[in-house]
């Protein structure tokens, strides 16, 4: 009987397996459940036996729905395709082809109105052809040097578009910054123990002497003085190199200033195809010799003056008169050629030559017959026509030494990208020349319309070329010989200028306590007042009393920096340090009749200049090279914070080798052998309540060569260094 019923059972299933689900789920449960509940005294064996028939139910509706489903789904596949994820209809692939066409058109239809192309010219057709249609396209020099230059250009990209998170420029970066550096200005000479007295202004690599001079001006005559200018105009590799070059002096909210806004390629010609302008102009090594343009005003100045400084230091520190944006008469006295001419160029012809090619780089207008058609003799330009990457109606810059110089030596003084220049004795802003988007009256020299006036805001249209004044040469230049003698615990700069080691710590302040105690006595008054407050350490936030009775006095901190002094403590310390080392010049007189000793100098607090001056030199190469090996690459360069919170870091571990201030010879020195500019403790201007480089208490992003702390009195995270000055008038002269 039992047998029956399961071969019935097997029966039913198989049927039901090859039947599309009629009733639903709830529905067969229902009958089931109706038909095998039976009366309570019903038996276990025939309780189990419906459990048993209840899971074979569900089975079978639950089969009977996925077979349904897949039904309905190959049918409605059949009459309706679902479209994937993801893919492209048939229309969009139509705009697609539609825009890619017109801009072929485009670009076709301009390329048309070129005149018949030189033979010497047309092998470069094709690849201007190309640069046209696509300016992303590699140059093909070889493959690995197009990926490397992809590789260069994403580094600098994702360098000059970061706001504030600053990465750090590695070995090989730093190295080939600096190799750029001595293209511009030129290898240091060394002297051993002398410099120059007297004017030897060194030539500036680039520029050209432009003689004094006047030439007429609205019936006015204007005379100039001599100056040095810039050939061309300051290239996106140039301003590259000063950009990255405060990033590794550390003076990150001037890199801000400075940086161009690239953006202002699709925010001024919206309707042009400028996006891959914007992506790849600055920081693609392609344009590296293209006119640097997207700048503020201010940025350009501070150009000027990183480039000054630089030269300084070429020139051993001798006088210099400022680097500078010229004035609009200087531009245009040297841009006509000694108001010889109209344009940027020698001579001038109302049509092309035979040749087919401009003078220089604006926008081309055919309907306009009052722009003047200029034949050219090619020698330096591989350009024609506009010369450049033309897309729509818009045309682009050229490099910076595209076309024939002036008299003077200078290119591109008409069109290519209008030059920064002051008017009224530099009350007012504005540029001259004209740009690759000006017609033909902007380039003129005097007569011509500056639409720029008066503006500061970036531009894509506007760059800038730097003049630096004529001083005159000496004859003889004479040297005087610097002190060869380095003053104790100090680090030489340049001629007689030197600067601390290290913070003054815990031992030089007990040394200079017992002088006083010694001299004056342990009641005085001058003793009493030169101890340091040790109370600074007291706060509610930790359990810091063990640093208010030991930290000045115990030896464990002899090395420490010394807090907790005020500023006019300081400036006592500084007399007092001065006073000792006249006494040490005076023994060693007598001993070493041959070393120079300074007869007037003095230790003091550094000014704000002075201390910036050391600390944005960074690391020295030699040094970055080492962090960047495994030994080294987890290691902190300075004691700051690396977090909110206290100090101790992470799972008890220190995460900067300090819960408070470090030894003052702690982590990496700089390139001139300085310790702990950056971090430890904050040090003291020779302006009172203004400090430098941070402390222990502060976090790294709160930390710049640029940045100023602000203090009202001693404090915790504050102490100082000394400056070494002489103060001769034969040993100070041109310094």
């Amino acid at each position: 009987m039992e047998k029956d019923k399961n071969n019935r059972l097997d029966e039913l299933f198989n049927q039901a397996k090859n039947e599309p689900s009629k009733v639903s789920f709830d529905e067969i449960k229902g009958q089931f459940i109706r038909s095998t509940v039976g009366t309570e005294s019903a038996s276990t064996a025939s309780k189990l036996f419906q459990i048993n028939h209840l899971k074979i139910i569900a089975m079978i509706s639950t089969l009977s729905i996925i077979v349904a489903g897949a039904f309905m789904f190959v049918n409605n596949t059949a009459e309706e395709p679902i479209e994937e994820v993801g893919s492209i209809k048939e229309t969009s692939v139509k705009e697609l082809v539609i825009t890619e066409t017109k801009h072929v058109e485009v670009v076709n239809t301009h390329l048309k109105k070129v005149k018949p192309i030189p033979a010497n010219l047309k092998k470069s057709y094709p690849s201007e052809q190309k640069i046209a249609l696509n300016i992303n396209t590699v140059p093909k020099d070889s493959l690995k040097k197009a990926l490397k230059s992809q590789v260069i250009s994403k580094r600098n990209q994702e360098i000059l578009d970061t706001a504030y998170r600053f990465p750090n420029l590695g070995y090989e970066d730093i190295t080939a910054n600096q190799r750029q550096k001595i293209k511009m200005f030129g290898k240091v000479k060394r002297l051993k123990n002398k410099r120059a007295i007297g004017f030897d202004q060194p030539h500036p690599n680039g520029f050209v002497i432009i003689p004094n001079g006047t030439y007429k001006r609205n019936d006015e005559s204007i005379s100039v003085q001599p100056f040095y200018m810039k050939q061309t105009e300051v290239t996106n590799l140039e301003y590259r190199t000063f950009l990255f070059d405060l990033l590794i002096q550390g003076r990150k909210s001037e890199f801000l200033i400075a940086k161009p806004d690239q953006k202002m390629w699709v925010k001024e010609y919206p309707k042009a195809f400028n996006k891959p302008m914007q992506d790849n102009y600055f920081s693609h090594p392609a344009y590296n010799e293209y006119p640097a343009v997207g700048m503020s005003r201010e940025g350009a100045e501070m150009y000027c003056q990183w480039f000054k400084e630089e030269l300084i230091k070429v020139s051993h520190g001798d006088q210099m008169n400022d680097v500078r944006i010229p004035t609009n008469y200087e531009w245009e006295w040297a841009a006509s050629g000694g108001g010889e001419n109209l344009y940027g160029w020698d001579k001038i012809q109302k049509r092309q030559n035979s040749l087919g090619c401009f003078l220089g780089n604006f926008k081309y207008e055919p309907k306009d017959d009052t722009i003047p058609f200029i034949g050219c003799d090619i020698k330096t330009t591989t350009a024609f026509t506009t010369s450049g990457l033309v897309l729509g109606t818009e045309q682009f810059v050229v490099k910076i030494n595209s076309y024939n110089p002036n008299k003077f030596g200078l290119y591109c003084m008409s069109g290519n990208v209008a030059e920064m220049v002051y008017y009224n004795n530099y009350a007012l802003p504005g540029t001259r020349g004209g740009s690759w988007s000006s017609i033909g009256q902007e380039l003129q020299i005097v007569e011509g319309k500056d639409r720029f006036k008066g503006q500061t805001t970036p531009s894509v249209n506007i760059g800038f070329r730097p003049v630096l004044s004529f001083m005159g040469r000496s004859k003889k230049v004479k040297y005087a010989e610097d002190i060869t003698i380095i003053p104790p615990g100090t680090k030489k700069i340049d001629h007689n200028f030197f600067i601390d080691k290290t913070e003054v710590s815990n031992a030089a302040w007990r040394e200079y306590l017992n002088w006083i105690k010694n001299t004056k006595g342990v009641s005085s008054l001058e003793y009493l007042n030169a101890f340091p407050d040790s109370l600074v350490w007291r706060t509610k936030s930790g359990f810091n009393e063990p640093y208010i009775k030991f930290y000045l006095n115990h030896p464990a901190y002899d090395l420490y920096p010394v807090v907790g002094v005020s500023y006019e403590q300081a400036v006592a310390f500084c007399k007092w340090r001065t006073d000792r080392v006249k006494e040490y010049f005076e023994i060693l007189k007598q001993k070493n009749k041959k070393s120079i000793y300074p007869k007037s100098f003095e230790y003091r607090l550094p000014t704000k200049e002075e201390w910036e001056r050391v600390a944005k030199v960074g690391n020295s190469l030699k040094t970055i090279k080492k962090l960047e090996g495994a030994k080294y690459s987890e290691m902190n360069t300075s004691n700051l914070k690396r977090g909110k919170g206290d100090n101790i870091g992470e799972a008890g571990n220190l995460n900067d080798n300090a819960d408070i201030t470090a030894p003052v010879l702690s982590y990496w020195p700089n390139k001139f052998g300085l310790y702990n500019l950056i971090g430890n403790v904050a040090e003291m201007t020779s302006e009172k309540g203004l400090a430098k480089g941070g402390a222990w208490i502060h976090q790294d992003k709160e930390v710049s060569v640029g940045k100023d702390f602000v203090y009202t009195g001693p404090t915790n995270w504050l102490g100082f260094r000394c400056v070494f000055v002489v103060k001769d008038p034969e040993l100070m002269q041109n310094k």
